[in-house]
């Protein structure tokens, strides 16, 4: 039987783990910290009873992804519980308005003909593109780049559209945030409801690429809505270790590999620091791929095609801040209070001089905020009558070289987080007054703590590396490495830092499964 240990327990190494298992091979996943799913964790971090998700929350890509598909009744048999929510996100502005996108497409025609009136068109439209793009899209994000099932998709993709909408797509996938919302939209307010995702995966309005993001995620988030984890994310964890358990493999906490051990340039295995070594057919690395020279032999390392992933360059910082309620926040735009994500941006312009700051090392007076409410639709994760708010900060500097505002002295992060922390509660408070009332506790999590929970989100940056085009689609993570296999034979990466990227889909360990357990 084929030995497969997988370095790392992150979404992608647990998927692939239980995807091989499922297959019957011997399947060992070793991880370095003391809880399984790597940026996927749930932990009391404020006070007991109030449940945060530290990192990830959003669960939309895996629940309608591939592993989901493969193991739903296992998953389902293990205790994975989803929440649906049909108001997934808003826009707020700071005159009090807002746009609030949910699952009703003519609900959200009326909230922009009161708010954007000179949009509602342009919105319609962009909705049956999604409709008639999405058999084409959605199957590239799930097929490995590249190869020869992907040159396929898009043969089918120029049958069916033609030449002309084949360079429109191609035109959307390099445009920018900015010019895609500037294409589409006149309302200032819509431009920044689209262009505030691309800020979710490091595309500042200006960065090519980032039109594609914001056309899938708001239009998306009204044809899809948002999923969660009933409880917290970790139910899809504990669901994932459960089935690997269940079909005899193994998962263990608290045991780091220090070396991917290889014998004339092919994986045999790996060491931890304890000094046991593990016998392997294959290793799967669920590890940032600027991660995977320190794991190997100075001999592998001086093999320029090895040498070269550490070139490979992350994204910006991401803050987490976690707040335990005694109620909800009194949003001025009451109608956001209904919504599991908020957006402060506020304006695309905002977005531009965010990003351009933090790119610069200057702690931005006002960054982009994600605002999840997530016990708008679970309250099993808050005592009774109480709430929480799961903040993600983007984006922020890997090194701090000062504060564009002037007021904040420091350049370490465990200087100044809780200054920072302390500027993010006030500038949410100009859009919801008196919050600061309604804190019962606070976690405040900068990206220096990021890095120490998870060595894989180097410098805070939460995604697994910058998804700019140089490190997209089939050049991620880059040259020589594509396919989710490294210069060395029988090792296979998966993770955020490959193909298909950022996000809780768990799509790259669908694709390594898919290679090993032919």
């Amino acid at each position: 039987m084929s030995k497969i240990v997988v370095v790392g327990s992150g979404i992608n190494g647990l998927s692939a783990a239980a995807l091989l298992a499922k297959k019957g091979l011997s399947v060992t996943v070793l991880e370095s910290a003391d809880q399984f799913g790597g940026a996927v964790r749930t932990e009391e971090a404020t006070l007991p009873g109030f449940k945060h998700d530290l990192f990830a929350t959003n669960l939309s890509l895996f629940a309608g992804g591939g592993v989901m598909a493969e193991l739903k009744d296992d998953l389902i048999r293990n205790g994975l519980e989803f929440i649906s929510s049909t108001k997934p996100y808003c826009s707020v502005f700071p005159d009090g308005k807002s746009i609030g996108i949910t699952m009703d497409r003519e609900a959200n025609l009326a909230t922009l003909a009161r708010v954007a009136p000179g949009d509602v068109e342009s919105w319609r439209a962009l909705t049956i593109k999604l409709g008639d793009l999405a058999p084409h899209l959605f199957p590239i994000l799930g097929t490995e780049l590249p190869s020869f099932a992907a040159v396929k998709s898009l043969y089918k993709t120029w049958r069916a559209i033609g030449t002309t909408g084949l360079f429109d797509l191609v035109r959307l996938l390099l445009q920018s945030s900015r010019a895609f919302a500037d294409e589409n939209f006149v309302h200032p307010e819509t431009k920044a409801l689209a262009a505030t995702w691309g800020m979710h995966l490091d595309y500042g309005p200006d960065i090519s690429g980032g039109a594609l993001f914001s056309f899938l995620e708001s239009i998306g988030g009204q044809e899809f809505g948002m999923v969660l984890g009933k409880g917290g994310a970790d139910t899809l964890i504990k669901a994932l270790v459960g089935v690997i358990k269940e079909n005899g493999g193994t998962v263990i906490a608290g045991t780091k590999v220090v070396e991917i051990v290889t014998q004339n340039g092919k994986a045999v295995g790996v060491r931890t620091l304890d000094g046991k070594t593990y016998e392997a057919d294959q290793v799967i690395a669920n590890v940032n791929p600027a991660l995977i020279p320190a794991l190997l032999s100075s001999e592998e390392l001086m093999k320029p095609e090895i040498s070269k992933i550490k070139n490979f360059r992350p994204g910006l910082g991401t803050m987490m801040i976690h707040l335990a309620l005694s109620e909800l926040p009194d949003w001025r735009a009451s109608e956001a209070g209904e919504f599991n994500y908020v957006h402060i941006a506020p304006y695309i312009d905002d977005m531009a001089m965010t990003y351009t700051l933090a790119a610069a090392g200057k702690l931005p007076s006002t960054p982009t905020l994600v605002i999840g409410q997530p016990t708008v639709s679970d309250p099993s994760r808050a005592p009774a009558g109480k709430h929480i708010l799961w903040i993600q900060v983007r984006v922020l500097p890997l090194e701090i070289t000062g504060d564009a505002a002037g007021s904040i002295s420091g350049k370490t992060w465990d200087e100044v987080g809780e200054a920072y922390a302390d500027r993010i509660i006030k500038n949410i408070e100009k859009y919801a007054p008196g919050l600061s009332s309604k804190i019962l506790s606070r976690k405040v999590l900068t990206p220096a703590d990021l890095e120490k929970y998870n060595a894989n989100l180097i410098g805070g940056d939460s995604l697994g590396g910058s998804h700019h085009p140089a490190q997209f689609f089939f050049l991620r993570p880059m040259p020589g490495w594509t396919g989710h296999k490294a210069p060395i034979k029988n090792l296979f990466l998966c993770g955020s830092g490959t193909w298909p990227g950022g996000g809780v889909g768990g799509g790259s360990g669908l694709m390594v499964a898919n290679l090993i357990g032919k």
